[in-house]
């Protein structure tokens, strides 16, 4: 069984963004990764900074700048709101803030903020997307934890 949850007003369970004249607001629900945004991480790439190349941690990191190759953490990538990856994407947990263009993989659980904005492929066991989030591409929900018919 695929397990795809998407926060809307009517939602059971996931309580819906607030807004402001600029429509969701920065924050997300908690249920959707607001404790991530606050998680102790490296900063590999700063803001207005542009690195091209392939990054691998074993600890949380956060991508604040444009980063083009592929990134990949043993614990959690964070895409901050002015970020930005092109490219391939490996982490058992993926906050996307910002934008990214390229491939997720290996992922237990993705989360789109509010203002995400994600073209490429997605595959990940659950995929949890705010309200105002943009999505353009494949996606694969495995749900692994869940049986298959």
């Amino acid at each position: 069984m695929e397990k795809v949850e998407f926060s809307s007003a009517s939602g059971v369970g996931v309580k819906a963004p607030e807004y402001d004249s600029r429509g969701p607001n920065a924050s997300i629900p908690h249920e959707l990764g607001a404790a991530w945004v606050e998680e102790r991480t490296r900063v590999a790439v700063g803001p207005n900074i542009t690195v091209s190349g392939r990054l691998i941690f074993q600890e949380p990191v956060r991508i604040e700048g444009l980063f083009r190759g592929e990134v990949s953490s043993s614990e959690l990538v964070v895409i901050s709101e002015r970020g930005s990856i092109e490219g391939r994407v490996r982490s058992p947990r993926l906050l996307v803030l910002g934008e990214l263009r390229g491939d997720v993989t290996g992922s237990r659980l993705v989360v789109l903020g509010p203002r995400a904005r994600v073209s490429g492929s997605i595959n990940a066991d659950v995929l949890r997307v705010c309200e105002g989030a943009h999505l353009e591409g494949d996606i694969r929900v495995a749900g692994r934890g869940t049986s298959q018919r």
